[in-house]
């Protein structure tokens, strides 16, 4: 990409004039009188010839040889890539179940025909479906589990666990709709804002939160049994995923510092817990320790997000 200096012309009003290149324009079939299309951010402004196209996509995917984890890794994969429609062929009831598992995954994939050995998958998704909205759900979703969770521990409940589990499933869907969306952000001939690492980097801590939720929650399954006395580092692990969450959607610097500081003072309260799972017989420990390696990595990943909402204020 050449770069070039333009001067600035004032023409009265209020208004300002740069100049284009006589090449840029004629090599994009302009003429005087035509728009262009400007996307306008605080620091820098780019112009585009027209409107970008948008293209339907559709792939296929010959399933030939693929087992059910492959194939649903494939299908993902093309969703992620951005493909409005794709079809599979199969040929066995296995590769018959990986597509199923797959759409059922992926937030607007359905499958619109069945011929027997091909299936066709469709992709519904619409503007409604905003960034900043499935980030707030998959948020939201986390805070849930993990406040659920404290319950639980309090007074032993399967339901509570089991819900739990059933959620972690929710924020994968959100998650691949995410990474969808900054995939093509990226691919369309758009102006990337800043912003879309830190979606990208913010979904997937996320993502791995759930993850650890849902662990911890089958972990208690296992001991069958309350243990109140976890509550005191799984609060202070939702208040700092609580702050976190508001720190990078406010982009508040002082709340972001506030989290890193109770990560460190979270460092204590793992060490005496530790010391009390030890006491505990066998089997019962390696399930506490379990627990509480996971809301270790919950706060670290709260610790992330924070470093993000940091990283998202300093001005670029």
């Amino acid at each position: 990409m050449k770069v070039e200096a333009r001067k600035i012309y004032f023409s009265g009003g209020g208004s300002y004039i740069i100049t284009l290149p006589k090449k840029w324009v004629e090599e994009n079939g302009l003429n005087a009188g035509d728009s262009v299309v400007m996307h306008v951010g605080k620091n820098a402004i780019r112009i585009l010839p027209h409107l970008p196209q948008t293209t339907r996509r559709e792939g296929f995917i010959d399933a030939n040889g693929l087992g059910r984890a492959c194939l649903t890794r494939r299908i993902i994969s093309c969703y992620l890539a951005g493909y409005d429609s794709l079809g599979i062929r199969v040929y066995n009831e296995e590769q018959r179940m990986a597509t199923d598992l797959a759409a059922d995954t992926l937030i607007g994939a359905e499958i619109m025909e069945d011929i027997g050995t091909e299936i066709g998958i469709e992709i519904f998704l619409d503007d409604r479906f905003k960034s900043d909205d499935v980030l707030e759900r998959m948020s939201n979703t986390c805070i849930a589990m993990l406040s659920d969770f404290c319950l639980a521990l309090q007074n032993f409940c399967e339901y509570y666990c089991n819900s739990i589990i059933l959620r972690e499933n929710e924020v994968d869907r959100l998650h691949f709709l995410v990474l969808r969306q900054v995939n093509l952000a990226i691919q369309g001939d758009i102006v990337v804002p800043r912003e879309l690492l830190g979606y990208w980097s913010f979904a997937r801590r996320f993502e791995r939160i759930a993850d650890h939720a849902a662990n911890m929650a089958r972990c208690l399954l296992k001991l069958g049994k309350s243990m109140p006395e976890l509550c005191d580092i799984v609060e202070p692990c939702l208040e700092m995923l609580k702050m976190s969450s508001v720190a990078f959607f406010r982009k508040d610097v002082e709340l972001a510092d506030a989290v890193l500081t109770e990560f460190e003072d979270l460092r204590s309260i793992e060490e005496k817990l530790y010391r009390k799972i030890i006491e505990q017989k066998v089997e019962d420990a390696i399930l506490l320790k379990s627990i509480v390696d996971s809301l270790t990595r919950i706060a670290a990943y709260s610790a992330d997000i924070a470093e993000i909402a940091l990283d998202l204020a300093v001005e670029a």
